[in-house]
Parts: C-alpha cells; sequence; structure tokens
C-alpha cells in the first residue's frame, strides 16, 4: 500500500506525459508528438483517421521508460492488416505495475477515398490501484486526414467522445508541409478538456533510404506554473522489412527513453 500512495502523489506531477492519452511511438515521441497527420502502423494509436492511407499489413510493440522509474513504464503492441477496401488494427496499451496501471484494448478501422483518410474505433479503457475497485470504460474516437496537395497534409483526432472527470477527451489537430520527399515538418495543437493545449513542432528527414533522423518541441503552458518545454530527438533504421525507432525526450522529472519495432507481414 506504501508503494501506491508513492506513485499516486508522482501521477500529479507528471502532466507533460499526459496520462490517459495512449498516445505511443518512438517516431511519434521524437516528432514531438506531431503524430496527427503520419500514415503508419501506430496511428492506430495516435490517429486512426490517418490508417486509412497504410496499406501494409505490420505487427508492432513499442517500450516507454519514463524517468528510469520502473513502476512508470508503458508497453504497448498490436497489428494492422490491409485489405482493398479498408485497413483494421487492433491495439493494446499498459502504463504502470501491479499496484497502479492503466490499459487500454481497442479496434480501429479506416478507409481512404482519394485524398481524404477517416476511420473511427473502440476501445476499453481501464485504471486499477491496489486496494480500489478498478475502473472501466468504453472509448469512441475519431479522426481524419485530407491531403490538399502532395506537399501539405491536414488531420485531426477526437478520443473518447464522452468527456469524464477520470477519462477526459482529447482533441488533436495539425498539419504536415513535405517539400521534398526526404522532408517532413508537422505542427499540431492538442488539448484535453481539463487542461491547457500543447503546442508541438517536429522535423523528419530521410538521410538515406533506410535511415531517418527526427526532433521535436512540445509547449505547454500551465495555470499555476512556469511553462514547460520538451525537447525530443531520435531515429529510424528500416533494414529490409523490419523498423526499429527510437527517441529520446527531456521531461522536468527527467529522460524519457521510447524504443519501438514494426514488422511488415504483408506488403500491397
Amino acid at each position: 500500500m506504501r508503494v501506491t500512495c508513492l506513485i499516486l502523489c508522482i501521477l500529479p506531477l507528471l502532466s507533460t506525459a499526459q496520462l490517459r492519452n495512449y498516445t505511443i511511438g518512438a517516431r511519434h515521441q521524437a516528432l514531438g508528438g506531431t503524430s496527427v497527420t503520419l500514415a503508419d502502423p501506430w496511428a492506430a494509436f495516435n490517429n486512426p483517421g490517418a490508417l486509412g492511407s497504410y496499406d501494409q499489413s505490420t505487427a508492432i510493440a513499442g517500450f516507454q521508460n519514463r524517468y528510469n522509474i520502473s513502476n512508470l513504464m508503458t508497453i504497448a503492441g498490436g497489428a494492422t492488416y490491409s485489405h482493398p477496401w479498408f485497413t483494421l488494427a487492433a491495439k493494446y496499451y499498459k502504463f504502470g505495475d501491479k499496484y497502479y496501471s492503466e490499459q487500454m484494448m481497442g479496434l480501429t478501422i479506416a478507409n481512404r477515398l482519394q485524398m481524404v483518410s477517416f476511420g473511427g474505433g473502440i476501445s476499453l479503457l481501464q485504471t486499477r490501484a491496489e486496494g480500489l475497485q478498478p475502473h472501466r470504460k468504453l472509448a469512441l474516437e475519431l479522426g481524419g486526414t485530407a491531403e490538399i496537395t502532395p506537399q501539405i497534409l491536414l488531420g485531426v483526432h477526437l478520443f473518447n467522445l464522452k468527456h469524464g472527470s477520470i477519462y477526459p477527451t482529447t482533441m488533436k489537430a495539425g498539419f504536415s508541409f513535405r517539400p521534398q520527399e526526404q522532408i517532413m515538418l508537422n505542427t499540431e495543437i492538442e488539448k484535453q478538456l481539463n487542461t491547457r493545449e500543447r503546442i508541438k513542432t517536429g522535423m523528419e528527414y530521410q538521410v538515406i533510404e533506410f535511415l531517418a533522423i527526427r526532433t521535436g518541441i512540445m509547449i505547454q503552458n500551465h495555470k499555476h506554473s512556469k511553462t514547460q518545454i520538451t525537447p525530443a530527438f531520435g531515429f529510424g533504421v528500416t533494414p529490409g522489412k523490419l523498423t526499429v525507432d527510437y527517441a529520446f525526450s527531456a521531461h522536468t522529472l527527467g529522460a524519457v527513453h521510447e524504443l519501438s519495432v514494426g514488422l511488415t507481414l504483408k506488403e500491397p
């Protein structure tokens, strides 16, 4: 019980991590959290609307180490299935340990019609603390992306359509500018209904065919404390059908490391 109390005291300090957000993926993290337009398998977590533009069947897994505290680890995994008519994804997310944990299991489905990709999903959310009854809820989400030009993409995502004090609604909107095939510049704004907005920006540069480097920054204002600025960087390598991404970000409480892998099972 002592460990539970310690964790519950730490949780309010993790505002930059924004618990009960369930976004994950090292590419997402390295880009400062600007993932609303990314059509990759981690769109199942970050914006199912972008998943309609992803045409591969892939298995994914990820691990996040927060502040080198074992009780605050996050694991996630899932798989996408690409069909000519739609893209389907299953996902699982867990933060915490046996004393306190937050979990999510969900399904998403998406499609693409000409220049627009849209999708939605349903997830079972659970929060559990030692000595207390688990709290569960079904959450719906919707999202989409639009290719305004080959160089400019817009994206929106709404997670948990029914806002509550335990599971808040999260809204994201952003755009991506891709002047060349090797360069991507993203900017995004994110807001939960019970917090102030976060402004994020990120850049990815494809150095060579199988190596990309990334950096980003996230800025969040707080009502009773100073503005928090969170820089991030990382890289991704793609040897064949395997993708490995790493990200590092510097938060107020310490460093956050994230590693994610993906294996392409079927290409279009």
